[in-house]
């Protein structure tokens, strides 16, 4: 049933509300495994992506899980809940185990961690997704989606260049925090 929901509404989101185009698809396709790191103006972003990546996981607030049919549906499509007001670490142990066991697996990290409703806005780069690379020793591939787009617009989905953190950065949090903004940067580059 999930299954038949997911893809009527990714024919409904990306064919009817949307036309949705995809720029440097060779960027993601070379690495099985990986961090993907978009930014984040819409609800419907994850479904804009989902068509071109399979294998995917993910985090998403924990008050979604509160609605049982929400909270079925997310665990179905491989997303597991976090808990954005504190350092999750129970989360984080669950995004690197799964980075570990799986070797065809991207993870879906929002960097900012939560919708923006303003185009011009930048959110606050969380750290989560730096670390977790350099700690799987994956890449990310940061993506830019054409930000607040209008009902029948087009949307663009462009797939930026891999990023490399190494553990060693992981000793020093100011170097994790400026890794951050540096890829918060990088998605809004392809802006």
């Amino acid at each position: 049933m999930y299954s038949t929901i997911r893809k009527i509404i990714i024919f409904i989101v990306c064919k009817i509300l949307f036309r949705v185009e995809y720029q440097n698809e060779e960027n993601l396709k070379q690495y099985g495994k990986c961090l993907i790191c978009p930014n984040h103006s819409r609800i419907y972003d994850p479904v804009f992506i989902y068509p071109k990546i399979e294998n995917i996981y993910g985090m998403a607030k924990s008050e979604l899980f509160k609605h049982k049919l929400v909270a079925n549906f997310l665990k179905y499509h491989n997303i597991f809940q976090v808990d954005r007001e504190k350092t999750d670490t129970k989360s984080l142990r669950k995004a690197l185990k799964l980075l570990k066991e799986n070797e065809n697996i991207r993870f879906l990290i929002f960097p900012e961690g939560k919708v923006l409703k303003d185009k011009k806005q930048r959110g606050i780069v969380k750290n989560g997704a730096v670390y977790i690379a350099a700690m799987a020793n994956v890449p990310i591939i940061p993506i830019y989606i054409t930000a607040r787009p209008k009902y029948f617009s087009k949307v663009v989905v462009k797939f930026g260049k891999p990023i490399f953190y190494d553990k060693s950065q992981l000793k020093d949090k100011d170097k994790i925090a400026e890794a951050s903004k540096q890829l918060l940067k990088e998605i809004y580059t392809m802006e």
